[in-house]
């Protein structure tokens, strides 16, 4: 029961994180450089979606460590290779998905110094630069999602 719990907190999680990204990318592409709505989209919806990927990220980190302890213990500590294999995969790509997330938490950043010094030209630039971080988590995601459905069934 416990096993089932976290482990839909955990795919819920990357489900979560994925869905906040992919709409950051939406919002982003969707909105014309240098208007009022991607000026207001910088200040406010930019840091509202990194905070829930943040929260949502942490979860599936906490979540997966206690998956990898649940299935270690079911199966006595004998992890299959290809089980182990998949999981490293899956782990390369957290982090990879993390290092996304941490440049677009530093160009936000620069976005909010920029929009309190009154410096708007570069906000379309920065816009970007966290529409591609926010695109590779999803495709990275996504990828995990999958090699995930593959664990539960192994």
């Amino acid at each position: 029961m416990l096993w089932n719990l976290i482990l839909w907190l955990h795919a819920g999680a990357g489900a979560i994180w994925i869905a906040a990204c992919a709409c950051f990318v939406i919002a982003g592409l969707a909105l014309e450089d240098g208007t009022q709505e991607q000026r207001s989209f910088a200040r406010t919806g930019v840091m509202r979606i990194n905070q829930l990927a943040i929260v949502a990220a942490a979860m599936l980190l906490i979540t997966g460590a206690f998956n990898i302890a649940i299935a270690a213990e079911q199966r006595h500590y004998h992890l299959r290779a290809s089980f182990m294999i998949v999981l490293f995969i899956k782990i390369g790509i957290f982090i990879f998905m993390g290092a996304a997330l941490g440049a677009a938490w530093r160009t936000a950043a620069l976005t909010r110094t920029m929009l309190a010094q009154g410096n708007e030209d570069g906000i379309p630039g920065t816009i970007r630069r966290m529409v591609r971080a926010h695109f590779a988590i999803v495709a990275l995601g996504s990828v995990a999602l999958v090699l995930g459905l593959w664990l539960v069934g192994s």
